[in-house]
């Protein structure tokens, strides 16, 4: 999948149908139609870098770490471009832990969403924790897990 640097004429692609600060933010089937997209802010300072996916999503490095080599990574997806997930979070490991020099990738992924961690799994992440009752979801507390990526060095 190609990425390129974010422009504001991609700002059209930061607001979806998907759980906020996802690893695989894939739009949801039974997102509520009345429901406020999920929107996230545009590039804003030297903590996060953003890559796009042209016309299909974003990919976000936040709580970027320079010193310990890490960062959280989360993606947005467009409706109908849910089958670019895998080579989408190839390509952001990728590009992070080759062009950005870190060391750990990691992000949320929440089982109760029914998106598969299939995605994840085959771009390299392993689940490290769960978190009970870690996010509100659908009028009811649902567990969260964190999933990680190593460098292999």
């Amino acid at each position: 999948m190609m990425l390129r640097g974010y422009r504001s004429s991609d700002s059209c692609l930061l607001s979806g149908p998907w759980l906020d600060g996802e690893l695989a933010g894939l739009p949801l089937a039974d997102w509520p139609a009345l429901a406020d997209r999920c929107t996230v802010a545009p590039p804003s300072g030297p903590d996060e870098e953003w890559c796009i996916a042209p016309g299909a999503g974003f990919v976000r490095y936040t709580e970027l770490d320079w010193v310990h080599r890490r960062a959280r990574l989360e993606t947005g997806l467009q409706p109908g471009h849910a089958d670019a997930a895998g080579p989408l979070l190839q390509a952001a490991v990728a590009y992070g832990l080759r062009d950005l020099n870190l060391h750990k990738l990691h992000g949320w992924v929440t089982p109760a969403t029914g998106v598969a961690a299939t995605a994840a799994e085959l771009a390299g992440f392993r689940r490290e924790a769960s978190v009970p009752d870690g996010i509100w979801l659908a009028g009811r507390a649902v567990e969260r897990q964190i999933w990680a990526v190593i460098r292999p060095d």
